[in-house]
Formats: C-alpha cells, structure tokens, sequence
C-alpha cells in the first residue's frame, strides 16, 4: 500500500475541507463504492472515530491507492461537491503527467503511449468495469481482496468447512427424484430476487434480512440450501466470509445452549475462532430455513432477548434476539417459513424484504413434464391432463407434485391405460400414485395403516417431519418405513439424517384422510397415541380446521375416498378396506350440515370436497338443502361448482361472481398476450362453464340470477346468453352487475329479448355505450314482461335517453324504473318527463337518486305530478334541490289530480325552511303518506313545524323517516306532543339524532300511553340504563305491536324508503 503522500491527488486536504456531517456521509458513501470489498481490510471502529487527516491515512494504508482515488471521486460526486471531485481529478491529471516525463510507472496501474497519458473520466468508466468484472468471475479462480486465490492450496480451517458444507448440499440436489434441472433454474430465477446473491448487485456490507415465504415444497429450503452451497463453491466469498445454516426442524428439538455453541455444532474445529468470527458481523450470513417449524410456544421469541453469544439460553430466544438483531445487528439474515409463522415473524424483524416463492411457473412445468416423459406428445398430453384440473395444476407449482403426475402417468401410458380419470381428482391421482408404487395383492395394510396414522400424527401437530425420537416412542424402526422410503413417499433429509419427511404436504394430507376412512377391524392404536387426533368429525370440525388450516385439504381427500370405485382399486393393492360408513359420517360433519357453510369461503370448500368424491348420490343428498347459493369463481373453482350444481334441483335464486385470471407469471405481457393466455385459459374452462349454464334451462325453480362484478371471455358471454335465452329457462329476477366485457351487458340484454318469465332487471355498468339499444329492443318486444328495470349508473348519451324515453311510451309491462347513478343532464331530464306526462305511461315509480338534479328541475317535475295518472312514488335522494326544489315540488303535490304516494328526500339539502312547506302540505289533504327526510338538517325549528302538521287531523301522514337529521333532546316535547294525538303515523325513525337518555325517556314514558297508529319507532339510543330498560319493558306489555329499533346491531344500514322502490 502507499502513503497519503504518494497518491496522486492530496486525500487528506480534500477530506478536512468537509464539514462534521458531510464527513459522515463520506465514511457511509465509500463502503458503497465500487468495488468496495477492499473494505473488508480496513478496522471499522477506526473509521468511526477518524477525522479527516486520520480517515485519509486509514485508507490508503489499507487499500490500493487506485482504488481510493477513484472511489473518493465517485463519492465527491454523490454528495455533489463538484468543487472536491474537480481538483482531485485536475490533481490526478497533473500528476500523471510528471510521471510521464520522468518515465515513472503511474500509481494509477495502466500504461499510455505517448498521447496525452490520462482521461480521467475514461479511468472512471474503466474503475466501473473492473468492479462488473469482479462480480461475474469464473468458479476455480475467484479475485478476493485483490489476490489471486486458487483451487489447490493448501486447506485451512475455513477451506475445510467450506468443503464439508460444499459435500453437504451437493447431496441436497441429487435427493430430487427425477431430474432437478428445472429446480436448479426456479432456484436461480429467484436468487436474482435476493440482493447479496444477486450478481449485478455489489459487494455489501448487507444488514438486509430477506424473508423467504410461501406454501409447503415450493423451493424456499431448496433456494436456502442452493445459496450455502454457493458459498461453499466461493461464489458469494467476496460478500460474505463466513454463513452459517440453522434449521429450524433440527434446532426446535435443542435444549439450552449459548449461541455460540448453536453455530459451531457443524464447524466444532473452528470452536476457538467464533470470538473472532462473530466480531465480524457484518461479513456473516445466516440462513435460518423452515422458521415456521421451530415450534416455539406464542410470544417465546419475544419474551427474552439476549446479546451475550456465550450465555446459554433456550433456541427460541436466541434465534429472536438474531432476527431482532438485538444479537450481531450488523450480519445478514435470509429466513424462509409457510405463511401462517409470517404474523409472528413480523413482531421480531425489522423493514425485511419479502419475498413470495411461488414454485415452478408453468413455462417450468412445460419442461419438466418434457424433460420426464422424452417424447414430445406424452408430455404434451400427460401435461394438459393435469392443466384441465386447475386445483392439481395450481398444486403442480411444486417440483414434488410434478414428479408424482409425471411418474404415475407415464406408467399408465406404458401400461396402455386410460390416463383420463387419473388427473380428474387429486385424490384420484396420489391414490393411484400410491397403488402404482407396490405390486397388487402386496397385503401391506399394517404398514399402511403406520403410514397414515404418522402423516395424521404430523398434520395435528403441523409437523411434515418424523423425528427419529417420535419414531421410537411410537416403536417404528427405520425398516418399517424402508418400503416407503424406496418408493419415494417418504424422503430422507439429507442435512438431517435424523428425520424424514413425506414427498409433499399434499400427500402428507392425503395419508391423513386415508387413516380416517379406513376401516377399523381391530384396535390398530399403538399404546393410546392415537386418542388426540380424533375421528372423521373432528378432522372436519370448523373449530379445527380454524386452528389449523392444513386439516382443510385433508378433508377434500376424505370425501375423495368416499369414492367406491378407489375403495376398489385399494383394497386391491394394499388389502384394506374403506369404512362402508364413511359417507354417513362425512354427512354429519359439519361441512356437510347448512349451517357449516354461511360464508362463501365455508360453500367454495364444500363443492369443492363434493367435486373430489365424485358420488352422484352423495353429492344430490347434501345439495338438496340450498335454495340459495352465492358463489365467487374463478378458474379453480368453475370445474366443483359445475358439478355440484348439475345436482342441486331445489336451487331457486343464484349469484356469481367471476374473477379475472391474473398472469403472475408473465406481469409484463402485452394485451394481445394476455388475451391467448386468456383463451388458452378458456378451453379448460368451457366445458364446465357449459355444465354450470345448462342449469338456466334444466333447473325449472331457479328464478333468481345475479353476476356482480364478473370478468368473462367473449366465450363465457356466449355461453351464458345462451343458457338465458333457453326456451326452458324460467328466470324471473336477473341483476348484471359490472361485467367485462364491453359488450357483455348489450348480449345479455340481447338474450333476454322476448324473454316472458323475467320480470325484474337490472343493468349496472359505467362503460356499457352499447347496451341501450339492445335494452330498448327488449323494452319494445311486445313480448316484454318487464315490471321492474333498473338501469344504474350507466354512461350514455342525448340520443340514447331519447330512445329509451321513446321505449319506455311504447312498453305497457314497467311500473318501476330506477335510474339512480346517471348524470341526466338538461336534456335527458326533459326527454323523461316528456314520457311521464304521455298518456301511456304507465310507470308508477321512479327513482332519480344522485341524477344531478337542482331545484331548476323541480319545475318540470311539479308539472309532471300534476299530469301523471299513474306515479306513486318518486325519490329524489342525493340530490342538491334545497329548499326552493321543495317549494316547487309542492306546489305540484297540492293538485288534487297528485296521485303521489311516497316521495323521498334523504341528503337533499333541505333545513327547516324546506319543512315549512312541507308542513302546510301535510296540513291539507295531501296524497302523500310517507316522507323521507334523512340526512337533511331540519334541527329544532323544522322539527317543531313537522310536529305541528302531525296534530292536524287532515294529516294523511303514515311513514316519516328523519334519520340523521340533527334532532335535539329539545325536540322531544313536540314530538310526544304530536304521538299523543296523531292518528295516521305508523312509521316513525329517529334514528342517528342526539337525543340524549332524557329525550328517549320522554318518549318512552308517551308510549306507554298507546292511544295512537304507531307500530314502528327507530331511534338513537347512547346510554341504555336500567330506567329506560323498565320502560321499554312496560311499552313492550301495553304496547305489544309496537316494534321499536334502538340501533343495536346495524346504526347505518340501508334507508327502510328504499324498499318502496324494489318490486
């Protein structure tokens, strides 16, 4: 190394011209420099304390003087001191051409002709490729702290572990069965993710910790496992001089121990050294796999912290102190774990980087399956066998799975079997997987019988492992587990020699519902361990399956082997036999009853537990219970409802939801290449959609459709309007709700054009500019039956108002339009009345909420009270027509040929000058009965003028709604005043107004006088006492029909007048 002297610009001069702060930020930008592993040499803490003058004589003495230039020039830069940056490369150019006269080698390590000898921005370019180069260095000859080190020297200590690690997890590749090729690409597409194996990423320090999650057998251990053995290989040596990996499946099983001990238990010849290691923090790396099996009791890891690495404590407190880097707080971490550990995890890390592993893409699948089979057209076939499963695909993610479909259909192509049903269930796959394993008449139902009774042990615990001490104390030796090791359902683990794991979580899964349905002919419990996982009820319990989710798959599996033809083809291989009973008690789970599905996520696992037993019987007896059913679909979930559904023939009313397909493999791709995924998508989904549609016409009692915001194919629009418009499809409410495509909203319409049974429609949409046509068409088929339409919150423009206005004169079947959401504007308001006041109309509600309507709309809407002979309820809600609109309005109510009903008023800006008119309406003989004036601020003054027409004996009034609309306890008196005498008021809500106890007391203590109509009274009440409790109780003796709602449950649902506007 050189002096600050002979470098060739002054560092020490430019240093001390840096203030305290921008010396800090110095020190920090340096370690990110390129090329910035010549800081490994440099004694950190001296940095930390150095001043400028110091700081410059650390650094040359410590690296190569090339580097310190052209690093510190980079760094001048970052902070923007030009000023600096420009004198040390003006300092460097001058000394460069001294050098050069006096035919000296340059400092700078490059040789020039006799051009002018230095380009220092070229020399920059040239610094930043040397650190690319760096990076990307062959295996056998790796560039480490600038030296040479190759294979072949002598070994010391860290060679030595390096090599026992290197050996270790070689070993990990070769236990895949079958080729691991595409496991080692998933690998490598995923270390891309994770900053320090990242290549293009440059050497650290990395304080990062990187959070490895995702299901069971997706690669998170492989990956972990791949990045230890890259740095056995040294390919991560000049990131990270020492990395430790801690296995949670072997560590949850240690007793006390310091931390010290914990790391070095594989590396027992480097004992002495972990004082020296572990001061190196920063240039650690601990891998710490399978978090989600440590099996620590809740809050364990967060109870107790400890900094002391010599000090013994329990395993779980010692991995929370390193992931709370409360422990060496300056070393990397990559943890993996299942998702259901991510909550806890998240207490202890802090601002980790997550990353979701995902498994094998479908471009992996594509080539494993070729790769397996060799010829092209098996593969081919066998792989759209399993995409026509979406479930089975969706679990072919896993390299494991893959292997299982793979092996057990290329065995049956050999065989010459028909492959079609195999892939039809999952159950059906891993039974035949497990049959294809041993030769049949094999009589192996003991061993059997072992095997699903540890995979059902595992699976309580939440365990994919069997631990050597689990083994003996259940008395099993390795050589009972011998034939399932040999073929391949259970794995050896090649860093724990100890435990043995089964190929995949799914299986594990599948052997559990086996130990359920097999049939018991003797005690087959091996000393009691058998009494904590239960019966087939308590697998399916919901309790349970809340707890632990891994029990859900469990329970599609046991229906699956509800199947009489796979208790054939068991009992062939194995000897045993399915419990005959097994298909009552699955009856009895509560899965099974009505009350185990009252959510969409409790339905979706039924179906979808039906669709894997595929039992005609069993799946008519358990369907006959819904005459309503609400489903969300999406490709996975089209195929177990299509089934079901066919056999549900009590079904009246059904509502669909269908999510779009995402392509998370595939984010960047263009529209037109989402559109071929899309219909590639289709050609598995049609023939189920096909099935689910046929139900419009087979099932005579389904009366009630509604699709809410669904995303279908142009194909899937098809198919369904073909269904609709069935001769034999007896829909009568229809509700189309937000529906991709465009033009999906104008087919259905279209379907629906003469349809005689459908009587109530509603269309919701804002991009559907072409649906009104087609809507008018259905209006005018003079086979229209339509009684109710809704058309909400739909774009449109002048000319289609004026053709739907022209529709709805010349249809005699409407008497409810909705036309809430739509921005009528000047013109389409005066085509609608134009309609109302024609002779024909024969509309009797209509409802205009949030239409943009002002009080200069009004005008035209007093006309058409006066003119219309048939409208008996108008809304108006969420329209700013105040209180000039009410003037208006009544004017037209005051005419005796008003035949108007129900008018409704809610949030239209109206205060106790709009109650004013409304009051000396109410006085006179009025048409209107019900009034609805929520969320409008009438306060004390409009409270007391309302009041006033309620004593008038004219008052026809029987509904008066007056939610929210800031009504005091001073209000009370009136109110009692007007109940007291008022003999038309049968309706009356108050709710959401303050009030107060003493308010409602009053009220209270007025009712239990019943000398009035009132029979249903909503009110706000805050502090429910033992006083007003005894009054409620004494109206409830005197007043029996009276109800009274004190907004308990649901202060803010759905305003009662709107019921008035729904046939």
């Amino acid at each position: 190394m050189v002096s600050s002297a002979q470098m060739g610009f002054n560092l020490q001069a430019l240093l001390e011209q840096l203030s305290q702060d921008e010396l800090s930020k110095f020190k920090f930008l340096i370690t990110t420099a390129s090329l910035a592993h010549e800081l490994q040499k440099i004694p950190h803490k001296e940095v930390d304390k150095a001043d400028g003058k110091q700081l410059a004589e650390i650094l040359t003495s410590h690296c190569d003087s090339y580097w310190v230039e052209m690093a510190s020039i980079q760094v001048f830069e970052k902070m923007h001191r030009m000023d600096l940056s420009q004198r040390a490369k003006d300092e460097l150019r001058e000394a460069a051409l001294k050098s050069l006269n006096k035919r000296k080698p340059l400092s700078l390590g490059i040789t020039r002709k006799e051009q002018p000898p230095l380009d220092v921005e070229e020399m920059l370019e040239h610094f930043k490729a040397e650190a690319l180069a760096f990076t990307e260095t062959k295996e056998g000859n790796v560039t480490c702290l600038g030296k040479e080190v190759f294979k072949g020297e002598k070994p010391d200590k860290d060679n030595r572990y390096r090599y026992i690690l290197k050996t270790k997890f070689r070993e990990m590749w070769k236990s895949w069965p079958g080729d691991s090729k595409e496991v080692q690409v998933m690998a490598e597409r995923y270390k891309m993710l994770i900053p320090f194996s990242n290549p293009r990423v440059l050497p650290g320090p990395f304080s990062y910790t990187v959070v490895l999650y995702g299901p069971a057998g997706l690669g998170k251990t492989t990956l972990a496992q791949k990045l230890m053995l890259d740095w056995a290989e040294d390919n991560l040596i000049h990131k990270f001089k020492y990395a430790f990996y801690l296995s949670c499946r072997e560590l949850g099983r240690l007793g006390p121990c310091s931390f010290a001990e914990l790391i070095s238990k594989d590396w027992p010849e480097l004992q002495d050294d972990i004082p020296h290691i572990l001061a190196q923090a920063q240039k650690i790396l601990f891998v710490i796999d399978g978090f989600d099996e440590l099996g620590a009791a809740p809050g364990a890891l967060i109870q107790d912290m400890c900094r002391d690495w010599e000090k013994k404590k329990p395993v779980p407190v010692l991995l929370g102190s390193l992931l709370n880097r409360y422990m060496l707080p300056k070393a990397a971490l990559l943890v993996t774990t299942r998702p259901r550990a991510l909550r806890d995890l998240r207490f202890l890390v802090e601002e980790p980087i997550y990353i979701r592993v995902e498994g094998f893409l479908e471009e992996d699948r594509r080539a494993y399956f070729l790769r397996h089979f060799g010829d092209e057209d098996q593969a081919t076939r066998a792989f759209e066998l399993m995409r026509s499963n979406a479930a089975l695909f969706q679990l072919g993610s896993a390299p494991a799975v893959c292997w299982i479909v793979c092996t057990t259909l290329k065995l049956q192509m050999e065989k010459g079997e028909d492959t079609a049903p195999t892939c039809l269930t999952r159950t059906g796959l891993f039974l035949r997987f497990l049959c294809s394993r041993f030769p049949q008449g094999a009589q192996l139902r003991g061993a059997l019988w072992m095997l699903s009774f540890l995979a059902a042990q595992g699976l309580w615990a939440q365990m994919s492992v069997l631990h050597r001490e689990d083994l003996e104390r259940l008395r099993v030796q390795e050589s009972d587990l011998r034939l399932f090791l040999d073929g391949d359902i259970l794995r050896q683990d090649t860093v724990s020699k100890g435990c043995y794991s089964f190929i995949h979580l799914s299986f594990q899964q599948f052997l559990t519902a086996l130990f359920y349905a097999l049939e018991k002919e003797e005690e087959e419990d091996r000393d009691g361990h058998a009494w904590d996982i239960g019966d087939i009820q308590k697998l399916l319990s919901g309790e349970e399956r809340l707890r632990n989710p891994d029990l859900i798959q469990a329970g599609y599996y046991s229906f699956g082997l509800a199947n009489e033809k796979r208790a054939k083809e068991l009992e062939a291989t194995f000897g045993c036999r399915i419990s005959p009973d097994i298909k009552q008690e699955l009856l009895q789970c509560d899965i099974s009853c009505k009350g185990g599905h009252s959510t969409v996520t409790d339905l979706k696992e039924l179906l979808g537990c039906l669709y894997e037993s595929q039992e005609e019987e069993l799946v008519k007896e358990v369907m006959a219970q819904f005459k309503e059913i609400s489903l969300h679909l999406n490709a996975v979930d089209v195929v177990p409802s299509s089934f079901c559904l066919k056999h549900c023939q009590n079904l009246q009313k059904m509502s669909l939801q269908v999510i779009q397909a995402n392509l998370p493999e595939n984010v960047t791709a263009s529209e037109s290449d989402a559109e071929v995924e899309r219909s590639q998508d289709d050609q598995h989904v049609l023939p189920f959609w096909m099935d689910l549609c046929s139900i419009f016409g087979s099932n005579k009692d389904l009366m009630g459709l509604a699709i809410n915001n669904s995303f279908l194919s142009a194909s899937l629009v098809r198919i369904l309007c073909e269904g609709i418009a069935s001769d034999t499809c007896h829909l009568q409410r229809v509700v189309f709700k937000n529906i991709s495509p465009a033009d999906a909203h104008r087919n259905l319409c279209l379907a629906l054009r003469g349809h005689k049974t459908v009587t109530y429609l509603t269309l919701q949409g804002n991009d559907q500019n072409d649906m009104l046509p087609a809507l008018c068409e259905v209006l005018r088929h003079p086979e229209c039956n339509l009684r109710y339409l809704g058309l909400v919150s739909c774009s449109t423009t002048t000319q289609q108002w004026a053709d739907l206005s022209l529709a709805l004169e010349v249809n005699q079947s409407l008497t409810c339009v909705n036309l809430s959401d739509n921005e009528l504007l000047d013109e389409g308001a005066k085509l609608l009345y134009t309609t109302l006041r024609h002779p024909k109309c024969l509309l009797q509600r209509l409802s205009l909420e949030n239409c943009h309507l002002t009080e200069a709309n009004c005008k035209d809407l007093a006309a058409v009270l006066v003119v219309s002979r048939e409208l008996t309820h108008l809304c108006l809600a969420k329209n700013p027509i105040g209180d000039t609109g009410v003037e208006l309005l009544c004017e037209g109510l005051r005419y005796p040929e008003c035949k108007l009903q129900t008018l409704v008023l809610w949030n239209c800006n109206i205060t106790s000058n709009g109650c004013c008119n409304l009051a000396k309406l109410l006085q006179e003989k009025s048409s209107l009965s019900c009034l609805d004036l929520g969320l409008n601020y009438i306060g004390v003054s409009g409270m007391k003028l309302l009041c006033e027409a309620l004593r008038k004996p004219l008052c026809n009034l029987r509904c008066l709604w007056l939610w929210g609309c800031s009504i005091p306890l001073f209000s009370c008196e009136d109110l009692c005043s007007a109940l007291s005498c008022n003999q038309s008021l049968v309706t009356l809500d108050l709710g959401q107004n303050p009030l107060g106890s003493s308010g409602v007391k009053m009220l209270f203590e007025t009712l239990t006088h019943p000398n009035g109509t009132l029979r249903t009274l909503r009110l706000k009440i805050d502090d429910f006492n033992d006083e007003l409790n005894k009054l409620l109780e004494e109206i409830e003796e005197k007043n029996p029909q009276l109800i009274i709602d004190t907004e308990k449950h649901d202060p803010w649902k759905k305003r009662p007048s709107s019921h008035d506007f729904v046939i």
